[in-house]
């Protein structure tokens, strides 16, 4: 049992230094001193924490780690503030974020998504990878990484994934079943070697007279995949667009409107509120001609943040129609505060508004066009692409309403 390992008077200065550690990463000594406004409120405060400190080093029956202790302080002081948006990040967390804001991963070269049985359905293999070299193909089931069985891991699909992002030159084991256009059934082992590659956050295809963009994630490497994929589908004929950010989340104000700047004409599109009535435009639109064509955007309760001023934009600028499901309603902007230690406070300092939603956090964008999924998700890898949009009433409620809108959009 550890006893009282230091003196009250040196208990209260870690105290203290750990309270200044987390108040100076978002607040100012002195911006804190306004809020506890008198030295007996202040006395108080710090009193309290020592008294908790005493008891604790005094009775509490194992060894205390004092850096999961001051961890675990800075985040109950996160906490308390009640915003749900907030995060408390390592230096090597926020590195990894900023990594995966870049749009440029190490990784096997391969995007995914779960199956109906809870295994790594491959959706999709980047050009040039190394799981284009090893031979993987779009429609494999991964069953296996490393050995064990999806379903196996503790953490089943969420934590098998997690092997995926490994450091450059990691040797992951894949075993693999493949299903043939004839419905033979094989079942393969692959050594996939890790590699820095562009993650692709946006595909395109045509679709009669549409063209059909999913949206996955806004990073920076966003803007020229969109802009390549639009223009794509518009030689290729399409006559209308079909934009799909469902499930996306994540990204930047200035991601975002590198974005809209190739659809939308010149205008103030995101406006940033902050505490005290100040606001400042944050995503504006500067190019003079927009994409004059009908549009339309498919939501629902995944599509977070970004995505979600993304659907706003078009529908408020660009008379595309929304259709899906109530969008997450995340409407806050998050501001990052780096710490003399490196670690990062990401902290709600703005309410975000388009022209037309005012305050949108936690009601979401109610689409136009109110259609449920499937209540189950269903297995497409074998499905031909007629039967894929069947399949999708939210997209094909997509494709019905552009197809009724008038060519000539102002």
């Amino acid at each position: 049992m550890k006893k009282v390992s230091i003196g009250i008077t040196i208990g209260l200065m870690a105290i203290t230094a750990s309270v200044t550690f987390v108040v100076t990463g978002n607040l100012t000594l002195k911006m804190f001193n306004e809020k506890i406004r008198s030295v007996n409120e202040k006395q108080e405060f710090y009193s309290k924490l020592s008294e908790i400190d005493t008891y604790i080093r005094t009775h509490f029956v194992s060894d205390i780690d004092e850096s999961r202790l001051q961890e675990g302080m800075v985040s109950g002081y996160i906490d308390g503030l009640g915003d749900i948006y907030a995060e408390y990040l390592s230096a090597d967390e926020y590195a990894a974020r900023l990594t995966e804001a870049s749009g440029v991963t190490d990784g096997l070269g391969f995007n995914y998504e779960k199956e109906a049985g809870g295994y790594i359905r491959i959706t999709e293999i980047i050009p040039g990878s190394s799981a284009e070299e090893a031979g993987l193909e779009a429609g494999d089931i991964v069953t296996a990484v490393n050995n064990t069985d999806v379903i196996a891991f503790s953490g089943g699909y969420d934590e098998a994934v997690t092997l995926f992002s490994c450091a450059e030159g990691t040797r992951v084991k894949l075993y693999v079943k493949r299903t043939s256009e004839t419905g033979s059934v094989d079942f393969i082992n692959y050594d996939v070697i890790s590699q820095r590659t562009e993650k692709i956050s946006v595909t395109g295809e045509l679709t009669g007279d549409a063209g059909y963009i999913k949206i996955s994630g806004f990073t920076e490497k966003t803007e020229s995949q969109l802009l390549a994929a639009i223009d794509e589908l518009i030689s290729s004929g399409a006559g209308r667009l079909v934009f799909d950010v469902r499930g996306t989340k994540g990204g930047s104000p200035e991601q975002l409107e590198a974005c809209l700047d190739h659809i939308l004409g010149a205008g103030d599109i995101v406006t940033a509120e902050y505490p005290g009535g100040n606001s400042e435009v944050i995503v504006s639109c500067t190019e003079a001609e927009k994409i004059r064509m009908p549009m339309s955007v498919i939501v629902d309760n995944g599509t977070e943040g970004m995505a979600e001023l993304f659907a706003f934009a078009l529908r408020d600028n660009a008379q595309a129609h929304t259709i899906g499901r109530t969008t997450a309603g995340r409407g806050y902007l998050q501001t990052p505060y780096t710490c003399s230690d490196g670690s990062v406070l990401l902290l709600s300092t703005a309410v975000l508004k388009t022209a037309n939603s005012g305050n949108f956090d936690l009601s979401g964008l109610k689409p136009e066009f109110d259609v449920s999924p499937p209540e189950e998700a269903p297995d497409t890898s074998q499905m031909t692409e007629e039967e894929k949009l069947l399949a999708d009433p939210q997209l094909m409620k997509a494709l019905e309403v552009t197809d009724s809108l008038d060519t000539d959009i102002n």
